[in-house]
Parts: structure tokens; C-alpha cells; sequence
């Protein structure tokens, strides 16, 4: 396949859902404490979406297809549990910086293969998982930076990222 029109930049700054949850698909706050059980739910949601006909056919010419959006949660998994791993293992790193949208053209997410998807998020799931289970009481307040100089917690990054795959599950109906 030809390289697609890039998808429709996103500028919002999602991390308002943190403490506000999301008007758009319904998230509201969790308790930290329960991300590791919501997280080991979204493999077979996505396994779901990932086996449609339809799930490398854009919806529209700059909106991703089923199988993009996965490979970008796929990313966020990865990426976010790479945070908070530092974040259990250093005093206030500095988090790595993610484009999601380079990363799409970077990787291509267009060309991703939605079986293999499906079993890389079911892997990634169950280590970032692994990764909750092991946070302890006292720890869900540890911090990180962004390069932006924005701080973030443990807490706000089990928020975040609970939200960011939940949110793109609607978008894609699964």
C-alpha cells in the first residue's frame, strides 16, 4: 500500500482526562489500584476489532484504520510502561518524549499485519500488567518529568494510558 494521507492532527492535550475523565467516551477516573484487571480486559477487546474484515480500511482518508490505532495503543503500552518503570526505579527521571503521529509514518502502522497486533498487544498487556501488580501503596505518587517540564505520577500514567486505550476502542466501535 502507497503511504496514506496523514491521519488528522490531534492537538488536544489529553492529560486533562487524568483528573476529569473524558466527555468524548465516557472514562471517568479510576482507582489506580485497579489498572492492571482493566488493562488484562483490552486483549480480547481488541483481538475483536483486530479480526474484522475491515480492520486495515480507513473510515475516511485521514482517519486511521482499526489496525493504526492499535499498533499506536500497542506504542503506548510499550512507552508508557517504560515511564513508569523508571519512574519505580529512579527519583524523578525525565520521561522519554512520544510522537505518536511520527511514530505511525515512522513504523508504518498502516502496513501492520492485525494478527501479529493482536498478539504484541496481548504481550505488552501482560507485562505493563506484571508492572502494576508490583506498585506498592506508597508508590503511586512517585514522579517523572516531561520534557515539557510537566510532572506526571504513577497514578496519572495508569489514568492515562487506561484512558488512551478505552478512548481508542470507541473509535474504532470495539
Amino acid at each position: 500500500m502507497d503511504t496514506p494521507k496523514p491521519a488528522q492532527t490531534d492537538t488536544t492535550d489529553w492529560t486533562f482526562v487524568i483528573d476529569k475523565g473524558c466527555p468524548e467516551c465516557g472514562y471517568a477516573p479510576h482507582d489506580p489500584r485497579d489498572t492492571a484487571e482493566r488493562l488484562r480486559a483490552m486483549p480480547e477487546r481488541w483481538e475483536k476489532v483486530l479480526n474484522r474484515k475491515d480492520a486495515t480500511e480507513r473510515p475516511g482518508e485521514d482517519v486511521w484504520s482499526p489496525v493504526e490505532y492499535a499498533r499506536h495503543c500497542l506504542d503506548l503500552l510499550r512507552v508508557l510502561n517504560r515511564r513508569v518503570t523508571s519512574m519505580l526505579n529512579e527519583e524523578n527521571p525525565q520521561l522519554e518524549d512520544y510522537d505518536g503521529e511520527a511514530e505511525a509514518v515512522n513504523e508504518r502502522f498502516w502496513e501492520a499485519d492485525p494478527e501479529r497486533v493482536s498478539t504484541d498487544i496481548a504481550d505488552a498487556v501482560r507485562e505493563v500488567a506484571a508492572t502494576y501488580d508490583r506498585i506498592g501503596e506508597g508508590e503511586w505518587g512517585r514522579t517523572g518529568v516531561r520534557s515539557d517540564g510537566k510532572l506526571f505520577t504513577i497514578l496519572d500514567m495508569s489514568r492515562y494510558l487506561l484512558h488512551d486505550l478505552e478512548h481508542h476502542l470507541v473509535d474504532v466501535r470495539g
